[in-house]
């Protein structure tokens, strides 16, 4: 294992104020996202919207191509929702109902989420007359192989000619995929705003012994685990090699994998063929996520690379020490022996390393999670998030009335 020291500082980058001045009057702006499916970016885009929603200085609406928890969530938050299904309509069908909705709210900015949405996004602002269009970028586009590495290529420049041209700003979730983008925007266009948590949701009233307990574990015994989509880029691969040569040398271990996706059953196929299977426990999607973190005595990130992954700062905020490959986002928020301990290799034996390293610490564990703890309370609330996003708006329409 690797101890890498924090990373550089990077270029300045356009900012936006907490507690700037704002302009008077109510600003409407309405969200362009899929809605398909629930993974971080909508976890992360229902957080935000529900903060939006609560200030008084924004009217907050929501274009939707899928109805899903996403939808009903913006709805419990008391904010405007459109779904125009894209499995029942076409573009044009799509670009007609969303053009009703924006005409009858008086929208001024719009913020998109995805390549998809950000095309859509682009016609509308152009056809309706919206002044401003902010599109959210969450993270670096996935590796294919064969016939979807060019359908992806194709996608990944269409997206790149919106933002480049049909696009006011660029939200990026961390500096690193901010220093992507401006390989090919301009660095003026391209802010970056980090994720938040809301505290109030991110909660167990469980202790760690009662956690484990729920999950049919002894609480006496250590719990690994991990949570997210499982996908290749996930690399749980290597969680898997690593519990394997962590219950070699601690037999009261047990490894948690919480999430769904297309990689279970050959996930399940290898944990038969470590000899882990009966103490890797594959949970599925959990609507109790936050129970089951609080479960682990370690959150492992193991992934090729990131934007900036909820369940890492929903650790932190629960008090989980974490072990992560320094990837995206993630070296900006974990600061090696500080808050957390980087592994710099994709080797199982220096993620087991790491892990039974601070299992052998208690003292080293407890300093690093309160330091966790703090960092997320200090830097990484919702409401921080929301207040730079709003100011965002503000400095464009303030922009818009200075000219």
């Amino acid at each position: 294992m690797s101890l890498g020291g924090q990373r550089n500082a990077v270029e300045a980058q356009p900012s936006v104020a907490l507690g700037s001045p704002v302009s008077p009057g109510k600003i409407e702006v309405c969200h362009v996202a899929s809605g398909d499916r629930w993974a971080g970016t909508e976890g992360q885009l229902a957080t935000l919207l529900k903060a939006l929603a609560r200030r008084k200085d924004l009217g907050v609406s929501a274009i939707f191509l899928n109805e899903g928890r996403l939808a009903e969530e913006a709805r419990q938050c008391g904010i405007k929702v459109c779904v125009v299904p894209e499995s029942e309509h076409n573009f044009f069908q799509i670009l007609s109902k969303a053009t009703r909705f924006l005409d009858e709210n008086n929208v001024q900015i719009l913020h998109s989420h995805r390549y998809k949405e950000s095309l859509l996004s682009a016609f509308l602002a152009h056809r309706c007359g919206v002044p401003f269009h902010v599109c959210g970028s969450h993270g670096a586009p996935e590796p294919f192989t064969g016939w979807r590495r060019y359908k992806q290529g194709l996608l990944q420049a269409l997206d790149r000619l919106v933002a480049r041209y049909f696009t006011d700003r660029v939200v990026s979730v961390s500096e690193e995929l901010r220093r992507q983008l401006t390989r090919y925007l301009p660095a003026s266009k391209v802010i970056t705003i980090y994720s938040g948590v809301d505290g109030e949701k991110v909660f167990s009233p469980f202790s760690v012994s009662e956690a484990k307990q729920r999950l049919g574990v002894p609480a006496r015994y250590w719990v690994i685990g991990t949570a997210g989509r499982l996908d290749p880029i996930k690399r749980l691969d290597i969680f898997l090699g690593a519990a394997q040569q962590i219950a070699a040398s601690l037999p009261n271990a047990r490894f948690v994998i919480a999430g769904e996706g297309k990689e279970e059953s050959s996930l399940r196929a290898l944990a038969r063929r470590l000899g882990v299977q009966d103490r890797v426990l594959f949970l599925g999607h959990r609507s109790d996520v936050y129970d089951v973190l609080r479960a682990m005595d370690i959150f492992v990130l193991c992934s090729d690379h990131e934007g900036l992954p909820n369940a890492v700062l929903e650790a932190l905020c629960l008090g989980t020490a974490v072990v992560v490959r320094p990837v995206g986002g993630v070296a900006e928020v974990i600061k090696d022996g500080l808050n957390g301990i980087w592994v710099e290799s994709s080797e199982p034996p220096a993620l087991a390393e790491a892990c039974l390293q601070l299992i052998s610490d208690g003292a080293r564990r407890n300093l690093l999670t309160r330091a966790g703890v703090e960092l997320v309370g200090e830097k990484f609330t919702v409401d921080r998030t929301a207040d730079q996003v709003a100011a965002l708006y503000h400095s464009l329409c303030d922009e818009q009335e200075s000219t």
